[in-house]
């Protein structure tokens, strides 16, 4: 009987845990793509997904193709190599 309560108790919080790991990542990826859009939206980026345009507004958006500094782009880079790893979206 101790037996199967540990076996079932083990599966049991590895399947919790995977939840609680897939919402860490869900907040992740969330972040990430805030901190991505933040970058874009301060260089005047048109939005087109409804969710940052909400987020950000369009009103003061004047390109669709925003220049960025090296830092800026690192950064971006760097963004989307994690979501990458995160497997976001």
């Amino acid at each position: 009987m101790k037996k199967n309560f540990i076996t079932a108790f083990t599966f049991t919080s590895l399947f919790v845990g995977s939840f609680a790991f897939a919402a860490d990542n869900a907040q992740e990826c969330k972040k990430l793509q805030d901190d991505y859009n933040v970058i874009y939206a301060s260089k005047g980026f048109c939005f087109k997904d409804p969710e940052a345009k909400a987020k950000f507004g369009n009103e003061n958006c004047f390109t669709s193709k925003p220049k960025f500094s090296e830092k800026e782009q690192q950064k971006l880079d760097q963004i989307a190599e994690r979501q990458k790893e995160l497997k976001c979206k």
